[in-house]
């Protein structure tokens, strides 16, 4: 059974979990959706660290939205771009 949470919630969970936490990218087994399509969302914890995925990805064109929460402050990237979505999810399948 699935359990549905908002990115928000993810990001808060992964602060508890990590004393250190790095960048990371949410969405690459097909899990996160926008509009019931596939997205990939890059979280980091400093404006640099959200530039780099951007470019690692060849995304840091897009616009970077900065998220406050109670705990903390990040910045994150959508990327809905179906072919993008499906090349990083492809990138990240390691099995």
């Amino acid at each position: 059974m699935f359990k549905t949470i908002t990115e928000q919630d993810w990001v808060s969970e992964y602060i508890k979990r990590k004393k250190n936490p790095l960048p990371v990218v949410l969405g690459t087994k097909g899990t996160w959706t926008g509009n019931r399509k596939p997205m990939i969302i890059l979280i980091g914890f400093t404006l640099v660290d959200v530039l780099v995925l951007g470019d690692l990805y060849g995304v840091s064109h897009h616009p970077v939205r900065k998220m406050k929460t109670k705990e903390i402050t990040y910045f994150a990237i959508n990327i809905i771009d179906k072919k993008k979505v499906k090349e990083i999810m492809n990138e990240w399948n390691i099995d």
